[in-house]
């Protein structure tokens, strides 16, 4: 059954927030790309800053293999620009299409 996962974050103080949309999109062209049975990505931020990430994964399986894919250097970099206490994340599978 196909699954979305919702993740929510604030950047750490001092990101730019520029520089974190352009680092967004590096991720969705080069590393996403590499997440087993991910269908599609999709990133927006809100007036206060808080982002938010839809991705949607084939299955539910595939979806928690993703979250422990090393997938290299630049996620790492990613990651690093995010205020970890801010985050949360869930997986969803969808009941209906």
């Amino acid at each position: 059954m196909a699954t979305i996962q919702i993740v929510r974050f604030r950047l750490n103080d001092g990101v730019n927030a520029q520089d974190f949309r352009a680092l967004n999109e590096r991720f969705q062209r080069e590393a996403a790309p590499k997440l087993p049975g991910l269908v599609r990505r999709e990133g927006s931020v809100n007036a206060e800053g808080e982002w938010l990430l839809v991705l949607r994964y084939t299955d539910l399986a595939s979806a928690q293999q993703a979250n422990k894919t090393d997938i290299g250097e630049l996620a790492q970099l990613f990651m690093s620009q995010i205020n970890m206490s801010t985050m949360s994340a869930g997986f969803y599978e969808i009941t209906s299409e």
